[in-house]
């Protein structure tokens, strides 16, 4: 209040405790200071001829502050939509040249290498695997360059039992660099799972190191090395890469290795891991690569994740390297629909120039002098890639906590707020974080229950971006509703600064634990800190100027934080969608003061809207997802015969079956599954089918001895038509200390009980026609069971009531339109 106003008061206002009007006679002139704003001056209370001096109210007003014209409202909601749309639009890949140069990536040609490699599925044994091995081989011959296949026994143990067993054939080829010394290896694997074309995982990954050879060959030879490396049975348990990294002599000679997987169909080629501090690779990448796409927080994420590529055994064993990937359209991934047709070829010219810049930038340097160095990096559109070092990880956060402090103080010696209810500001924040991801699990888990379009797939629909944006827009609708129903109880610089605070909170812990993740919470708080600082101060806080000065504040914040849900939707899908909401709710708390200009803290209006655009979002989300010739339906049949009761089955995974899959195991007549598949799905129900004269596999004692109190069962595994797939199991009273698998040697740490609920076996793809041979380890004197039940990738089609229709493709993963035949074999207590 001006000093000459002191005296003349003839106008009533509130200032008093919640709220709660003192009447005061005041005449206001042009030196007047907003009340939201202004020191608190001590209260007075006029009552009668001579003023009375109350103390001042020891709690901040919670009057809601004046909200600028709805014209200024509009324009500022509509810049804050256009940045965050930039944002997310960023993430397309650019369209690739029409007319690159030779020496430059052709997505044309990678992609006609993606139509005849993805022309069938191509797991081990198939005649799909055979000629996709052809067309590398002959296409590498043609560029002038030797190929090397590496035949081998590959046993994998990660998993667990049933261990994971194939033959497989990876395929080496090398081009001469100018000298000698550590070779760069570009990795890619050529198989697919059974039920997949397989376009994008890998189809595309071995295009792009077959059309990266090409450019490499028409322009000058680089410094060093590049080895070409095709893995076979990757989608196995990365079961080429492993054996390649035991055995293959090449693997001395790596200094860098570049792998390229896809886990969807579209969206940009991101950096999604590093091997340990990278910092000088990703140097590099930052110099080197068109259009980076990468944050440190993608090795984080992807460590916990556990996902496996075949750049896992290469970062097991130290070696230095980078991990491309594609994840979004995951609908499609391991599914039918991983097609060629539906390969964005955007997203292949991006892993394309990616992987032809990178070998011509790592091709021409000394790899030995890549120094190790822990580092922070993100992208930034306009800018590329930020790089610091992680040991500034820390004294960064230190910025935004002298910020929080400053501001914290002012607020309290003008004030605007008190520390306990900044605490409380704190609490609406993590209530709202709680309450919005509670709810977005709830709305998933009930429209997978409910919808179909949902329900049938691990993740998520064919196109699932307006249920993002619907979930986005129910954590926003919440944080909005929090922040109306608490404005009336605290100030808005006590609900800004509540939400400062767990950012402030999640800087350190991030700084401390998780440095990769750290600037997503250090740099956009600074940066939202300082315009709360200015806005605090500003005699119209509720202006468009003021709005203006707090968004453009918040751009580090929009820049940094908006991509985050969107990676989290894609990378954990819709039926994970708490994350991402969650940071959503994180985003909103900072951006907290542009609530308030936009009237969320005096009307319910912004609330209600917000609910209300979720609720159609969402309803657009499902009912423009129907199912369709292009966006299939998933259904699970397989048929399954047991060689030894001469019965067969019609069985599926699905817990609603499809109406295509009913007409074979009617509801009338269907059971619960009895046939047994240890670790190839849960089946639900079966129903009997008119058994069909298939050769059993074998499994045939080729000896049998004890020998210091172990007994060892010699035996061979054939199948007797030829499936390039068996699963054996075995059960036994008796304690199993080890066995043989095709020459593979597996211990185990200590005795296995082979119980028939939890039995032990393995798993072998690419079984030859002459089968394998091997042996079981354990303690003698208790009879053996060995049940062997191999596959092929065929439903018999005489049998089938229908074809499967035009809408209805089979089921992502495990067992769906598979021929299974099983065998049982008993031998005694031993010798």
């Amino acid at each position: 209040m001006c000093g000459r106003e002191k005296h003349e008061r003839t106008r009533t206002t509130s200032w008093g405790r919640r709220g709660a009007p003192h009447r005061i006679d005041a005449r206001r002139d042009a030196c007047e200071q907003n009340p939201i704003t202004a020191p608190r001056p001590a209260a007075v209370v006029v009552s009668g001829p001579a003023p009375r001096v109350v103390p001042r109210a020891h709690e901040p007003r919670a009057k809601p502050m004046k909200i600028p014209p709805a014209a200024h409202r509009a324009a500022l909601v509509l810049a804050l939509l256009a940045i965050v749309a930039f944002r997310i639009v960023a993430f397309v890949p650019k369209a690739p040249p029409a007319s690159p140069t030779p020496q430059a990536f052709s997505v044309d040609l990678a992609a006609a290498h993606v139509a005849h490699l993805a022309a069938a599925p191509r797991p081990p044994g198939t005649s799909g695997h055979d000629a996709a091995q052809e067309l590398i081989r002959a296409e590498l011959t043609r560029l002038g360059i030797p190929v090397e296949i590496q035949r081998a026994t590959a046993l994998g143990t990660h998993w667990g039992v049933p261990y994971d067993g194939a033959r497989v054939e990876n395929l080496v080829a090398r081009l001469p660099g100018r000298e000698r010394g550590p070779a760069l290896a570009l990795v890619a694997h050529y198989d697919s799972v059974p039920n997949a074309p397989g376009a994008a995982d890998d189809a595309s990954g071995v295009a792009v190191l077959l059309e990266t050879a090409r450019a490499l060959r028409a322009g000058p030879a680089l410094r060093k090395d590049v080895i070409f490396l095709f893995t076979d049975a990757e989608e196995a348990g990365v079961l080429g890469g492993n054996v390649f990294v035991r055995e293959h002599p090449s693997f001395r000679d790596i200094g860098l290795v570049l792998n390229f997987d896809a886990r969807g169909t579209r969206g940009p080629v991101g950096l999604i891991e590093t091997s340990a501090d990278a910092g000088a690779l990703v140097r590099h990448f930052a110099d080197a690569a068109p259009d980076p796409v990468a944050t440190s927080l993608f090795p984080e994420i992807a460590r916990r994740l556990g996902h496996q590529t075949d750049f896992f055994p290469f970062r097991q064993a130290g070696v230095p390297g980078m991990n491309f990937a594609a994840a979004d359209g995951a609908a499609h991934y391991h599914s039918p629909v991983d097609a060629p047709a539906h390969l964005d070829r955007r997203t292949l010219a991006h892993a394309g120039t990616l992987a032809t810049s990178l070998a011509r930038r790592f091709g021409d340097l000394e790899l030995t002098t890549l120094a190790a160095e822990p580092v922070v990096y993100f992208d930034v559109p306009g800018l590329g890639l930020i790089v610091y070092g992680r040991a500034w990880a820390m004294p960064i956060a230190m910025i935004p906590a002298a910020l929080f402090a400053f501001a914290l103080l002012s607020a309290v010696r003008r004030g605007q707020a008190r520390p306990a209810r900044v605490l409380a500001g704190f609490g609406v924040l993590l209530a709202s974080l709680v309450l919005a991801a509670g709810l977005a699990a709830g709305f998933v888990a009930a429209l997978r229950a409910l919808a179909p379009v949902w329900g049938v797939f691990r993740g998520d629909p064919f196109d699932p971006g307006l249920a993002r944006i619907a979930l986005a827009l129910l954590g926003v609708a919440v944080f909005a509703a929090a922040h109306r129903f608490f404005r009336a109880r605290l100030s808005p610089f006590e609900l800004a600064l509540g939400a400062a605070s767990a950012w402030l909170l999640l800087a350190f812990v991030t700084a401390a634990l998780l440095p990769g993740a750290s600037f997503l919470f250090a740099l956009p708080l600074a940066a939202s800190l300082a315009g709360l600082l200015v806005w605090q101060r500003r005699p119209a806080p509720q202006s468009p100027s003021s709005g203006l000065w707090l968004l453009l504040s918040a751009l580090p914040a929009l820049v940094l934080v908006v991509p985050v849900p969107y990676l989290l939707f894609v990378a954990l899908g819709l039926p994970r969608a708490a994350p991402a909401v969650a940071v959503v709710v994180l985003l909103a708390g900072l951006l907290a003061p542009l609530f308030e200009v936009f009237g969320a803290g005096a009307s319910r209006k912004p609330a209600l809207g917000l609910a209300a655009a979720f609720v159609v979002t969402l309803g657009l989300a499902v009912v423009t997802n129907p199912f369709s010739p292009a966006r299939p339906r998933p259904a699970c049949l397989a048929y399954a015969f047991d060689a030894d009761r001469r019965e067969a089955v019609w069985t599926t995974t699905e817990d609603k079956p499809t109406p295509w899959t009913t007409l074979h195991i009617p509801e009338a007549t269907r059971r619960a599954a009895r046939f047994s598949l240890p670790d190839q799905g849960t089946l639900r129900y079966e129903a009997e089918a008119p058994p069909l004269d298939l050769p059993p596999p074998q499994f045939e004692a080729l000896g049998d001895t004890i020998h210091e109190g172990i007994r060892t069962l010699r035996f061979r595994l054939r199948s007797g038509r030829s499936a390039p797939f068996v699963l054996v199991s075995v059960t036994s009273e008796a304690p199993l200390r080890g066995a043989t698998i095709d020459g593979r040697r597996v211990d185990e740490p200590s005795a296995f009980r082979a119980t028939a609920a939890e039995p032990w076996g393995f798993t072998f793809q690419g079984l030859p026609a002459e089968g394998i041979e091997g042996s079981i380890d354990l303690a003698p004197g208790a009879p053996v069971t060995v049940r062997v039940v191999d596959r092929t990738y065929a439903l018999p089609e005489q049998l089938l009531r229908a074809p499967i229709p035009a809408d209805v493709m089979l089921m992502p993963f495990r067992i769906a339109g598979s021929t299974f035949v099983a065998a049982e074999r008993t031998f005694g207590p031993g010798p």
